[in-house]
C-alpha cells in the first residue's frame, strides 16, 4: 500500500514539474503548490470521490499553474489561506480548490461558473481575465475582451446566476435568453444543445431567433434545438453538407429570416423543406452522381390493367425526386447510397397510363434484408403494396427486416 502511495506521489510530482510555468512565474508557482500541499487535499489522490486516479489531477494542476502567471493580481497571498473545513463530511477538491481562489483574486464575489472556468481543458485566456477583472470589482459590460454576444443591464444581473457548469460564453447566452423573457429550461436547452452555446457569426440575426422562440412559448422544448439547428443548415451551412452531394458550397437559403413567420409556419418549412427548395431550385435535382445496382433483380407484375413495378433509384436526382414527391428524407441517403451502405427502390403502379409511386424501399445490401417501405409521408404501405412486396422479397430472397 505505501509503495502504491509513493507511486502515486512521484506521478503527480511529474505532472507538477511539467505544468510549471516560465521562469518569471515559477517561485510563485512553487510557492501556491507548497501551501496547496501543507493546508488542503487539493493534490491528493482518493481523498475527493471523483479524484480516483493521479492524471485526475491534472486539471487542478493546470489550473494552479494558471493561478501562478496572475501572482500580481492576487489580493491575499496563500500564505494566509485556510482549507474550508467541515465535520460532517470531507471537503471535495473542488470546493477547496474554489476557496482558493476566492482568497487569492476575490475582492468581490464573482460567480462560480467563473472560478470553474479556470479549470476547463480549452479554458481561454479572456477568461481568466473577466475573472480577474470581476474580482476586483468591476461588472462584465465593462470587460473589453469578452466576445460579441451583447449583454444589457438586465442580461448582466442574470449572468451573475448563471448555473456553475456552464462555461463564460454560454453563462452569457444564459444570461441573455433570460434577461429577454425566456424561462430557464429553455436557457439551457439551447446552451446545452445548440450552436448558441458559442459566439455566432451573426448575432443580430440570432437573437431574432430567440426572441421568436421566447415569443412562441415551445410547450416541447428540443423543438428549440431542432428549429435552431434547421435554421443554421438552411442559412449558413453549405448546400454540399445540408443537401448533399451536388450542392455546392454556398448555403441553400443565405437570405433565410425570421420575418412574418409563425411557429407553424416554420415547422411546416422545416419537414417540407426539400420539396419547396425543387420547386425553386430545380438545377438542385440535376443528375450528379451515379453508382451500380446491387445483385437484387427488379420486378414488373401486371395484374388486370394494372402494372406493378420495382426498380432501384440509381442516382442521387432519382432520390431527390423521389424524396419530394413522396415527402420523406429519402434524398438524405445520397452518402449511404453511393457507398454502396443502403439501396434505395421504388414501388410504382400504372393505372390506365398513369404512373403513381406507392412506396418507397431500403435494402441492406449487406444482410440482403428489406429494412424500411414507406408509403407517401412515411406512412404504412397499402395491403395490395404489401402483397406485391412480399411476392417480390420471396423471388429475390430478400429478409423482410421491417420496423414495427
Amino acid at each position: 500500500m505505501n509503495s502504491r502511495k509513493q507511486q502515486m506521489k512521484q506521478y503527480v510530482d511529474e505532472m507538477l514539474v511539467c505544468h510549471q510555468p516560465c521562469t518569471r512565474h515559477r517561485r510563485a508557482y512553487w510557492n501556491l503548490i507548497r501551501e496547496v500541499r501543507a493546508k488542503s487535499e487539493i493534490l491528493s489522490v482518493g481523498f475527493d470521490s471523483a479524484i480516483r486516479k493521479p492524471e485526475h489531477l491534472h486539471v487542478y494542476i493546470r489550473a494552479l499553474s494558471y493561478l501562478a502567471k496572475y501572482r500580481t493580481k492576487w489580493f491575499r497571498q496563500p500564505e494566509t489561506w485556510r482549507a474550508p473545513f467541515c465535520l460532517s463530511e470531507p471537503t471535495s477538491n473542488r470546493v477547496a480548490f474554489r476557496a482558493l481562489m476566492k482568497h487569492l483574486f476575490e475582492r468581490y464575489p464573482v460567480p462560480n461558473f467563473l472560478a470553474f472556468a479556470w479549470m476547463r481543458p480549452q479554458a481561454k485566456r479572456w477568461y481568466h481575465e473577466l475573472y480577474v477583472h470581476m474580482a476586483a470589482g468591476s461588472g462584465v459590460r465593462q470587460f473589453k475582451e469578452k466576445p460579441g454576444i451583447p449583454l444589457t443591464p438586465a442580461a448582466a444581473k442574470y449572468f451573475l446566476k448563471a448555473p456553475d457548469h456552464l462555461s463564460p460564453v454560454e453563462a452569457m447566452r444564459w444570461a441573455q435568453i433570460r434577461a429577454f423573457g425566456g424561462c430557464k429550461p429553455l436557457a439551457l436547452e439551447l446552451v446545452r444543445n445548440t450552436i448558441l452555446k458559442e459566439l455566432t457569426r451573426d448575432e443580430r440575426f440570432w437573437e431574432t431567433v430567440i426572441r421568436f422562440l421566447i415569443r412562441e412559448k415551445l410547450s416541447y422544448l428540443p423543438e428549440a434545438s431542432m428549429l435552431v439547428d434547421f435554421i443554421d443548415q438552411q442559412k449558413y451551412q453549405p448546400a454540399e453538407k445540408v443537401w448533399g452531394r451536388g450542392g455546392g458550397p454556398l448555403p441553400l437559403q443565405p437570405e433565410f429570416t425570421m420575418k412574418g413567420r409563425t411557429l407553424r409556419s416554420l415547422q411546416r418549412h422545416m419537414y417540407n423543406w426539400r420539396k419547396e427548395l425543387l420547386l425553386k431550385q430545380p438545377s438542385l435535382a440535376k443528375r450528379n452522381f451515379h453508382w451500380d445496382a446491387i445483385e437484387v433483380q427488379p420486378m414488373v407484375h401486371q395484374d388486370g390493367n394494372i402494372r406493378w413495378l420495382i426498380f432501384e433509384l440509381l442516382n442521387d436526382r432519382a432520390l431527390m425526386l423521389e424524396g419530394a414527391a413522396m415527402d420523406h428524407c429519402v434524398g438524405d441517403y445520397v452518402e449511404q447510397c453511393a457507398e454502396r451502405k443502403s439501396s434505395i427502390w421504388s414501388l410504382r403502379i400504372h393505372a390506365k397510363g398513369c404512373p403513381k409511386r406507392m412506396v418507397t424501399i431500403e435494402i441492406d445490401p449487406e444482410r440482403k434484408a428489406i429494412v424500411q417501405a414507406n408509403a407517401k409521408s412515411n406512412e404504412d404501405p397499402s395491403p395490395a403494396a404489401k402483397e406485391i412486396l412480399q411476392r417480390w422479397a420471396t423471388r429475390e430472397g430478400l429478409a423482410m427486416c421491417l420496423e414495427e
